[in-house]
């Protein structure tokens, strides 16, 4: 039985737009940088993880086939 309580105490948003107001104020308070730089820098982080992974990988098999 599903609660009824549960859907009246959540908002149709996937977040709330309070709180991410706060948070988004707060980042930008603390860092100082403007919201295209922080997604140019999430962007670099997300797409140098895998490359950086992959160069270990590649390192690693390296070093085994010389033994």
């Amino acid at each position: 039985m599903a609660n009824p309580v549960g859907t009246l105490l959540h908002h149709s948003e996937p977040i709330d737009p309070t709180l991410w107001a706060w948070l988004s104020a707060k980042i930008n308070h603390v860092l100082g940088l403007s919201p295209g730089v922080m997604v140019m820098i999430l962007g670099a982080v997300i797409v140098s993880f895998p490359v950086v992974v992959m160069v270990l990988v590649w390192r690693r098999r390296n070093a085994l086939d010389n033994d």
